[in-house]
């Protein structure tokens, strides 16, 4: 039995003082093409949309836009290309209150994305692109821009340089949190540089070589000392704690587009880490986060208001 449990515990992070920023984002942004169709079409079959968004996204973009929302003092670093798409995505994220450290890459296209969402379920399926020539080498990120916050928040995207920019923040006595959903060679040398690792179950199973997500948490713990939880979709998410495996359940909703939600709960995470949260309000605070983004379409435009967060944790 777990000694003590999860909304008696309590990160107690120490933050660095005078630093300008929270959180510094190291990580993706996107322009998305959110295309609603009626059901998911089999193959060699037409079928009529029912309607197209363009939207802005990106893993880290949303869940920095996310907190800033929240007051939070955040800054977004990244690269777009010199394209519509890249000036579009720059706007956009320009339209958030917070801070955007973003390089154009001259004749380079942005990460963009063709999303079908199913309106029955409002489950998704996400085609994307992006230029190799946005990605950062592991000497092209400035140092200064990483060293500036409490918290920095990758997506391992650029592994080389999010390595590097994981090595300076925890250098200069930042954390290190990340959202991350591929298993690439090396990337438990990242791992063991992150605070707080918070994967989905799919990225758990790859990474362990097991259809068992429970026992993939255990694999990850072999590999770093941080907090170690995963998003569990709709059941809502899971922590390894005192080698025991706590679920938190997420909320029902009616699903309109799973867009971001996984986006939007690492935004949650964070925020709650800021308010010193217990482990388990912290969980639940994104659990809710994320399943309210999916009553709306987007990434970024799904993000709910905090005191529609607050008003359904007190349901």
């Amino acid at each position: 039995m777990m000694s003590t449990p999860l909304d008696k515990v309590f990160f107690n992070v120490k933050w660095p003082e005078n630093r300008p920023f929270q959180i510094v984002g190291f990580g993706l942004n996107a322009v998305d093409w959110v295309c609603i169709v009626p059901h998911y079409p089999e193959h060699n079959t037409k079928i009529q949309m029912e309607a197209l968004f363009k939207m802005g996204g990106g893993q880290v973009a949303t869940a920095a836009a996310m907190c800033a929302r929240y007051g939070m003092r955040v800054r977004y670093v990244g690269r777009v290309g010199d394209d519509e798409i890249g000036q579009f995505s720059l706007d956009d994220m320009r339209k958030e209150p917070m801070e955007v450290c973003v390089d154009v890459v001259p004749d380079a296209f942005s990460q963009f994305s063709v999303i079908i969402v199913d309106r029955v379920t409002g489950e998704r399926t996400i085609i994307w692109d992006r230029d190799p020539k946005l990605h950062y080498l592991d000497d092209e990120i400035p140092r200064e821009y990483v060293i500036d916050g409490q918290l920095l928040h990758i997506d391992g995207h650029d592994q080389a340089a999010a390595i590097k920019a994981a090595r300076w923040a925890r250098a200069a006595g930042m954390k290190v949190s990340i959202d991350i959903d591929k298993v690439h060679p090396g990337v438990e040398e990242l791992l063991e540089l992150v605070d707080f690792v918070l994967p989905s179950q799919h990225f758990a199973m790859q990474f362990a070589g097991t259809k068992d997500w429970k026992s993939a948490m255990r694999t990850m713990a072999t590999v770093t000392k941080g907090f170690i939880g995963v998003t569990c979709g709709s059941a809502g998410s899971a922590a390894l704690w005192e080698d025991e495996i706590i679920e938190i359940p997420g909320i029902k909703v009616q699903a309109v587009d799973t867009t971001g939600a996984g986006d939007v709960f690492h935004g949650g995470f964070a925020y709650g880490l800021f308010q010193n949260w217990s482990v388990e309000r912290c969980l639940r605070f994104a659990n809710v986060a994320g399943a309210l983004s999916c009553t709306k379409l987007g990434a970024r435009a799904s993000i709910p208001t905090l005191e529609d967060i607050v008003a359904h944790m007190c349901e």
